[in-house]
């Protein structure tokens, strides 16, 4: 600190950019490539793509200590060690504690550890739960981190709590000679959540980034922020990453870097995954790539995780290089956009009323309101319009599309104006590709 103006310092000339002829410094990174080890990151998505289940994965491999913890992850080095605070107003703290436990005992059984060591690693993850917190605990009447006051947008109580927190635990880890007990790094669970502001609003999004910059610059820790992907998303399926974010304020002003974790979709081969993996769903491998990066050496290459049942993922992307090698989607409205991919996501939808039993009698309007539920969670359902009208048949790029090819491949009776289920299991490759003819 100066004490200074920077209008005053910049008269001095201190802000030329001299020191660049001979600077040779080179970019922090948390890991490698993928999350600064200062700045905001956000991680975006739809719903139910596994968004705190990946970034309590991270928790778990950043807070790990000794010579057994695991020195990368998603393929790339971890460059931190110490403690994680977990900030969420969407779980119960029991339930984080559960997910945490599940990836912990994972994590050390893969290493040959003990539970004296899972115990070890849990300690070194903090969570603050909102929701389980009681009036007495939590005296604020919500968590939200910024508000609105006679000065503009600024950083609320709740926020200023945290702050403190984390100077103090800091401050007494250096005091003891413990620097490897320092807080390293923030998660936020999520930012629509606890925000405090309607993401759309480019005032209230800048200055609370350039507020997390800043305090994770003077902490020296990161801030990982869980957000959802904006509402027209889905209207982008076939675009890159970056064209979806676009127009919105959360995912567009000041973060350090832009993770997007998705579904895998009809962009991903999945073919010989299914293979090593018999009864693999379409909401078992998950797509995670950064999106849009303000620092040098960022890791742009995309990864491919298989969930575990034990609440973690398996980094399956070096074992099948092949699955980023599917044909380039088609445009919104394409005929080409009819893919297996696609039919088995309708079956699916399909399956749903009555376990798919021959003979089921489905309304038009109960199969359009099942499918806009279920695209949200579902790239390859969100690539197609839910127009059902009989009329809308031959246009590719509808529900309604999809229905009348499997009409005519003799699934289901589309006759009567509702949808009559035939037989969902004579589905194969050969009736698919005779319907899209």
């Amino acid at each position: 600190m100066t004490g200074e103006s920077w209008t005053v310092r910049a008269r001095q000339g201190h802000y030329q950019a001299v020191d660049a002829a001979s600077d040779r410094q080179t970019m922090d990174y948390a890991v490698e490539g993928l999350m600064p080890a200062t700045g905001a990151t956000i991680w975006f998505g739809a719903g139910s793509t596994g968004k705190t289940q990946l970034l309590l994965w991270l928790a778990a491999h950043v807070a790990a200590a000794g010579d057994k913890a695991p020195r990368q992850w998603l393929g790339a080095d971890v460059n931190v060690r110490g403690h994680v605070l977990v900030l969420t107003a969407e779980d119960l703290r029991e339930h984080v504690l559960q997910r945490i436990g599940m990836i912990a005992r994972r994590m050390i059984d893969q290493s040959g550890g003990s539970d004296e060591d899972v115990a070890a690693l849990c300690r070194r993850i903090h969570v603050m739960a909102f929701l389980s917190m009681d009036t007495a605990e939590f005296t604020e009447p919500n968590p939200c981190l910024f508000k609105r006051g006679a000065g503009g947008w600024q950083p609320s109580a709740v926020l200023k709590g945290v702050e403190s927190f984390l100077d103090d635990w800091n401050a007494r880890a250096e005091d003891n000679g413990r620097p490897e007990d320092r807080i390293v790094g923030v998660i936020l669970d999520s930012a629509v959540s606890m925000a405090g502001f309607e993401l759309a609003n480019s005032e209230a999004t800048t200055n609370f980034l350039f507020y997390l910059n800043r305090l994770s610059r003077r902490q020296k820790m990161f801030w990982a922020v869980i957000g959802h992907t904006p509402k027209d998303a889905a209207k982008k399926a076939d675009d890159a990453a970056i064209e979806r974010l676009r127009g919105s304020a959360m995912w567009s002003t000041t973060p350090r870097t832009v993770v997007e974790v998705r579904l895998a979709g009809p962009s991903e081969d999945l073919e010989s995954v299914r293979a090593a993996h018999p009864g693999l769903t379409d909401r078992d491998v998950v797509i995670v790539e950064v999106a849009k990066a303000n620092s040098l050496g960022a890791d742009l290459r995309p990864r491919a995780l298989l969930r575990d049942k034990r609440g973690a993922y398996d980094d399956i992307t070096s074992d099948f290089p092949g699955i980023f090698s599917a044909a380039p989607s088609p445009s919104r409205g394409k005929a080409t956009l009819h893919t297996p991919e696609l039919r088995r996501a309708v079956l699916a939808l399909l399956a749903t009323f009555d376990g798919g039993k021959p003979g089921t009698v489905i309304e038009r309007d109960a199969i359009r309101g099942a499918f806009n539920a279920a695209k949200a969670s579902s790239p390859v359902l969100a690539a197609i319009s839910d127009e059902i009208e009989g009329k809308r048949g031959k246009t590719p790029g509808t529900l309604a599309k999809e229905l009348a090819d499997m009409n005519k491949a003799g699934l289901i009776d589309t006759h009567r104006g509702n949808i009559r289920i035939v037989d969902l299991a004579a589905d194969n490759d050969q009736s698919l590709a005779k319907a899209a003819e």
